[in-house]
């Protein structure tokens, strides 16, 4: 078996590149597709509450999350108030009605799975298959 080292070497460089740009896609393929999940189990009276689920990139695209509300506080209680329910508070008590939790938990397994493939996806885009 003969082995081009130049060849081999430029495959190893490229290896994270590849990877890293398809862990990227996979990562905003799931992050919306829970921030979906979660509008479409989110409570309903005002929609009030499903207009502010939004996703939150870093820079480097390998980082996201899924928010349940825009960053003011008003916004983050209520938000609270449904997800986790209230036991004591000037209006009473709730009961929790769970919707970022449960679209984490749905799109958890499909996340893992989407991950591992985008790693052999991209370390075979760098070896050439």
């Amino acid at each position: 078996m003969k082995v081009d080292a130049e060849k081999l070497i430029k495959q190893l460089a490229s290896m994270p590149k590849a990877v890293e740009r398809n862990l990227v896609k996979s990562i905003r393929l799931n992050t919306e597709q829970a921030a979906n999940m979660a509008r479409r189990l989110v409570p309903t009276k005002s929609g009030e509450l499903r207009g502010w689920i939004h996703t939150v990139y870093e820079a480097d695209g390998l980082t996201a999350s899924v928010e349940a509300a825009p960053p003011t506080k008003e916004a983050q209680i209520k938000a609270n108030a449904v997800e986790f329910g209230r036991q004591k508070g000037n209006r009473g008590t709730t009961a929790a009605q769970p919707y970022i939790r449960l679209a984490q938990k749905l799109q958890g397994k499909k996340f893992g799975k989407s991950i591992k493939s985008a790693v052999n996806r991209g370390m075979k885009e760098a070896t050439n298959g």
